[in-house]
C-alpha cells in the first residue's frame, strides 16, 4: 500500500524528501554537540541561554516579513534562502575559535529553521489530498529518519577518534556539514519544481511589505488563529530545556559519545517505525486523538530523563521522547508533532499559510525568553526544574487550549 501511494505522489515531494532528508542527516549530525561545543569554547549556562535567546529575537524580527516574502517570492525561493543560510552556519561554528563567535550562527540558524521545515511542510500539504497528509508528512519524516539513523553513531566515531568531546574532537563534524549543505542546496535549486502562485496574494505583494495591512486583516478573519498561536508559543516556551539536556545527560549522567548515540539511534529508530503507522491513523480517526495519544509519553519520559538511575533507563527516556531531546529525533512522544502540525497547517486556506509562518514566527522571542531563564536556573542549581518546565507548561496549557481547536480531517483547503 505504501508503495503504491509513493507512487502517486507529486514529484515535488520526492524532491523534498531527497533534498530535506540529505538535509536532515547533516543537521543530526552534530546536534547532540552543539551546546557541548559551546561550552568547550568558553560559553557557561547562563551565555549558552543567551545565545538561543539572542538567535529567537532576531528570527522574531525577521519573521513578520518573511510571511510576506513567502507570498511575494514563493515558497521554493525561501527555501531555498533557508539552506544557504544552513550552510553559513556550518561554517561559522567550524572555523569559531570562541564562544561569541557563535553568536551570528545561532541568530542565521534560526532564521534557516524559520524556513526550511515550515515551508517544506506547506509544500507538502500543498501537493497531497486532504485526507492522505498526516500519512505524507509521517511517510516524509520516516524517509528523512532513515540516513538521520546512522547520524550519532558516526558523531560518535569522529568525535571519539577524532580528540573527544572537545573543540577538536567536534569540529570536523561541521566540516562535513558544509559540505552537505552545498550539495543539498544545488540539487534543490535545479529538481525542485515551485508551488502555483496564488493570485489572491497579489494585493499583499504588490505593494511594499506595511505589517499593519499584511497581518490585520489575518488577525481579524481567522477565528481560531489565537488559539493556535497560544499553542505554539507553549512549544517554544518548551525549548528552556533543550541546550541543556546534553549537558544533563554528559555531565550530570555521566553519558559518553557511544551512550550519546545509542540514545539517539533508539530515539531515531522509534520514530522510524511509527511515523507511518501514526500518520495513517491520523488520516482515519482524526488529528486531535493521535496527538492526545502520543502526548503523554513525552511526559513519562521526560519522568524518566530527570530520574535516570542507570544509563539503560536514558535510553529508554530517548524512545519514549523526554521534551527536549528532539535533537535525539523525538521518540513516541516526539512523533505527536505530526498530527499537531498537519492540523496546523490545514486549520488556514492555502493562500494565508505564508502570513501564518510569518506570524507564528513572531513568537520566537519566546523561546529566547524562555532560554535566558533556563540558564539562570541552570546556573543556579534547579537543574531538575529546568528539564521538567515544559512537561508542566504543556499539560497545563497546551493540551487544554488544543483541545478546543476544531478536528481538521476533511476540511479542504
Amino acid at each position: 500500500m505504501i508503495l503504491e501511494f509513493f507512487k502517486r505522489l507529486d514529484r515535488r515531494f520526492k524532491v523534498l524528501l531527497a533534498s530535506i532528508g540529505l538535509h536532515a542527516w547533516s543537521s543530526s549530525l552534530p546536534s547532540q554537540y552543539n551546546q557541548l561545543y559551546a561550552v568547550a569554547l568558553g560559553a557557561d549556562p547562563v551565555e549558552l541561554g543567551s545565545l538561543d535567546s539572542v538567535g529567537g529575537v532576531v528570527s522574531s524580527v525577521f519573521s513578520a516579513p518573511a510571511g510576506w516574502l513567502i507570498d511575494k517570492h514563493g515558497v521554493k525561493s525561501m527555501l531555498i534562502l533557508g539552506l544557504i543560510l544552513s550552510t553559513l552556519v556550518a561554517a561559522i561554528y567550524g572555523f569559531a575559535s570562541n564562544w561569541w563567535m557563535l553568536i551570528p550562527a545561532i541568530i542565521l540558524m534560526r532564521i534557516s529553521m524559520l524556513l526550511i521545515m515550515p515551508l517544506t511542510d506547506i509544500m507538502i500539504i500543498g501537493v497531497t489530498a486532504p485526507k492522505s497528509r498526516a500519512l505524507a508528512m509521517g511517510l516524509s519524516r520516516t524517509i528523512w529518519a532513515i540516513p538521520s539513523l546512522f547520524a550519532p553513531f558516526t558523531a560518535a566515531l569522529v568525535v571519539s577518534n577524532l580528540g573527544g568531546i572537545n573543540t577538536q574532537g567536534i569540529r570536523p563534524l561541521y566540516f562535513i556539514q558544509i559540505a552537505v549543505f552545498l550539495l543539498t542546496t544545488v540539487f534543490t535549486i535545479m529538481m525542485l519544481e515551485p508551488l502555483p502562485s496564488r493570485r489572491t496574494e497579489a494585493q499583499h505583494t504588490s505593494r511594499k511589505f506595511n505589517p499593519i495591512d499584511y497581518y490585520g486583516e489575518f488577525l481579524k478573519g481567522e477565528k481560531w488563529l489565537k488559539h493556535w498561536l497560544i499553542t505554539m508559543a507553549v512549544l517554544r516556551l518548551g525549548g528552556i530545556s533543550a541546550p541543556f539536556v546534553p549537558l544533563w545527560i554528559v555531565e550530570v549522567k555521566g553519558a559518553d559519545p557511544y551512550l550519546l548515540g545509542v540514545l539517539g539511534t533508539v530515539s531515531v529508530v522509534t520514530s522510524l517505525l511509527l511515523q507511518i503507522p501514526m500518520g495513517k491513523l491520523a488520516d482515519t480517526i482524526g488529528r486531535k486523538k493521535v496527538f492526545l495519544i502520543l502526548r503523554p509519553f513525552s511526559y513519562i519520559g521526560t519522568l524518566l530523563l530527570v530520574w535516570a538511575p542507570n544509563p539503560t533507563a536514558l535510553i529508554v527516556a530517548g524512545a519514549l521522547g523526554a521534551m527536549g531531546l528532539m535533537v535525539f529525533g523525538g521518540g513516541i512522544g516526539g512523533i505527536s508533532f505530526i498530527p499537531f502540525i498537519t492540523m496546523y497547517w490545514e486549520s488556514f486556506p492555502a493562500e494565508k499559510r505564508g502570513r501564518l509562518q510569518g506570524i507564528s514566527g513572531l513568537l520566537d522571542f519566546v523561546g529566547s525568553f524562555a532560554s535566558i531563564i533556563g540558564g539562570f536556573l541552570w546556573q543556579a542549581g534547579y537543574m531538575e526544574l529546568v528539564l521538567l518546565l515544559p512537561m508542566l507548561i504543556d499539560v497545563v496549557i497546551l493540551v487544554p487550549t488544543f483541545l478546543i481547536i476544531p478536528e481538521s480531517l476533511g476540511k479542504d483547503a
